[in-house]
């Protein structure tokens, strides 16, 4: 009698947690239906749907920014065309990361959405390397992108590339052609380590026939580098040369790199502008490598 008694309580005490157990999942899968019918309701009609979209419920409460070293967070916000307390339900990364790849500056982008309440976005720069003289100067990335014109009371220390015809150019064109890559090239070994010349460059010229000319930036001496592409070795022996030269306090006319295992050093007497016009003329003394 105790053992039935027993299992008697054992059973409606099984019976009332699956009961209650039934209920809740019932309640909450009619809540959810319903929650479903009225967003449906809503979405149907723009009025209403205007309303919640509107709604403190749905609107944006984060935006975390990185990777932007060049372009401030308000620029961000405004090619991502986010606006402050905006309705993250309704908005489209996808969209989003189209409008700041259409930024000059952005290489490329990652836009993430947590819910409707925090959004993430991670950019990548294009990093400028010189200035290009087309008109006004323009910062010119590695890959050949233009960006918008250099403000005049604010001028990058970049080298700047002159004596090429590349037209009308707007920010977010990149510029193509031959000389342009020899130069962006050119560039990339100066900033080397093994070479580590680049901060001492002020000007890259091409001149009519294609040669290459570098401008020191300590004296001002032209070092024609030529049509042909200049080796790492050479380079490096350029930087012990300017060195040298610096330390000595010696202006040469001209460094010539075209010749093999040799820089072809010019006199003073022969100015800037008749080496870079004259690149043939007699050598001076031999700095041999």
């Amino acid at each position: 009698m105790r053992r039935a008694g027993k299992k008697t309580r054992t059973k409606l005490y099984c019976g009332k947690a699956i009961s209650k157990k039934r209920v809740s999942l019932d309640f909450a899968l009619r809540l959810t239906v319903f929650g479903l019918v009225v967003l449906l309701a809503v979405m149907k009609f723009p009025d209403a749907k205007a309303r919640m979209l509107s709604s403190s419920l749905f609107r944006l409460d984060a935006v975390t920014l990185k990777g932007n070293r060049y372009l401030m967070n308000p620029q961000i916000m405004s090619t991502a065309g986010i606006e402050e307390g905006a309705c993250g339900l309704g908005l489209d990364v996808d969209e989003i990361r189209s409008r700041l790849l259409e930024h000059p500056r952005i290489r490329s982008a990652t836009v993430k959405r947590f819910l409707w309440k925090k959004l993430y976005i991670s950019v990548e720069e294009r990093s400028p390397v010189a200035l290009l003289e087309n008109v006004r100067l323009l910062e010119i990335d590695d890959e050949g992108v233009v960006f918008e014109p250099v403000r005049p009371t604010l001028v990058p220390d970049l080298p700047v590339i002159t004596g090429l015809s590349c037209g009308k150019l707007s920010p977010g064109d990149r510029v193509g052609g031959d000389e342009i890559e020899r130069v962006l090239l050119l560039l990339r070994k100066l900033r080397d380590p093994e070479v580590n010349l680049y901060d001492q460059i002020s000007e890259v010229h091409v001149d009519r026939h294609g040669a290459l000319y570098l401008v020191s930036i300590h004296s001002g001496t032209p070092v024609l580098v030529g049509s042909e592409t200049v080796t790492t070795k050479k380079l490096r022996a350029l930087r012990v040369a300017l060195a040298d030269m610096q330390r000595r306090e010696v202006k040469p006319g001209s460094l010539d790199l075209r010749f093999k295992n040799q820089i072809v050093v010019r006199g003073a007497e022969q100015s800037s502008a008749d080496a870079l016009a004259d690149p043939g003329a007699d050598a001076g003394r031999v700095a041999l490598f």
